[in-house]
């Protein structure tokens, strides 16, 4: 008798154990992404939802009252933000532009066969390692119309016969800007792009070698659909992070000469640590979201298709 209870107890233990390890297995991936899920909930859609809560307030000093989407309203009849909304487009596009453009030739030549490769991967990624504010620092001291090093080099080849104001220059601030943005985001699309191309087969560009494909035909049709997916990932990245950057206009050029410089993050900065118009600035906040989001949205569905096939 008592045999036949412990095997039926036996029996049972095994069958709990295998539910639990059914269980465990349906729900293993969940478990493990859990932790994550509470992160991301705590420290970006709450903060996201205090943000519409706080746009659609007045709380000025003294003050504190519903108003809905006046702040909205007030943002788009403002000619200040269509003005740093352009800035901020002139400036990401063309930053992310250039990122692209050098980081995809950086990337083909680091994929070649060359002498000391890890030697021309820690300096191609050197930019990266530093941070926004020092590179800044760095530019702005080489800019300096005083003692920077680039009125003195120029002054010496003769190519300039005074110092230039390059900061403080129309002309010269806003692609100065661009370049040292773009200087910065170069390592990580070189790195993106590279693995991208050492994941391609290289049983393709020997078919291609053997039909006679020179090396533009290689790259359209093999490299450059291969690489897709991974452009995908920089250029969304990369158009994100710019467009929210404030540290390096607020240490090399801090919006000037005047406001030519002056980007939306830091208007939104400015909006909310500097007049204290904590309401107005979660409205900027809100349109700037919008904008990302539409942006790696438009991103997404162009080459989707693409990365898919």
């Amino acid at each position: 008798m008592r045999s036949a209870d412990q095997s039926k107890l036996l029996e049972v233990d095994q069958s709990l154990m295998k539910k639990l390890g059914e269980f465990v297995d349906r729900h293993f991936a969940l478990a493990c992404i859990l932790p994550t899920m509470v992160v991301v909930f705590g420290l970006i859609m709450v903060p996201i939802y205090l943000v519409f809560q706080e746009s659609s307030f007045l709380d000025t000093p003294g003050q504190f009252r519903f108003v809905g989407i006046r702040h909205y309203i007030r943002i788009f009849q403002n000619v200040d933000f269509w003005r740093y909304l352009y800035h901020t487009v002139q400036y990401s596009g063309f930053s992310s532009l250039l990122s692209f453009l050098i980081g995809l030739l950086l990337a083909l030549c680091l994929n070649q066969r060359i002498k000391f490769p890890n030697f021309f991967r820690v300096w191609v990624l050197l930019p990266w390692a530093i941070p926004p504010v020092v590179a800044a620092f760095i530019f702005k001291w080489f800019f300096n119309d005083v003692y920077g090093a680039g009125n003195d080099l120029l002054l010496k080849l003769g190519i300039i016969q005074s110092p230039v104001t390059w900061l403080a220059s129309e002309t010269f601030a806003m692609p100065i800007l661009i370049g040292v943005d773009a200087w910065i985001r170069i390592p990580f699309v070189t790195i993106i792009l590279l693995a991208g191309l050492q994941a391609i087969p290289q049983d393709l560009y020997d078919a291609g070698n053997i039909d006679g494909a020179g090396p533009f035909n290689l790259f359209w049709h093999i490299t450059f659909p291969y690489l897709k997916g991974p452009l995908l990932v920089a250029m969304v990245v990369v158009t994100a992070f710019s467009f929210r950057f404030v540290d390096i206009m607020m240490a090399l050029t801090g919006g000037g000469p005047g406001d030519d410089t002056m980007l939306f993050a830091v208007d939104i900065y400015k909006s909310a640590f500097l007049r204290l118009r904590f309401g107005y600035s979660a409205a900027q906040g809100v349109i700037m979201l919008a904008m990302i989001v539409v942006i790696i949205l438009g991103y997404t569905y162009l080459l989707r298709s693409e990365v898919e096939e």
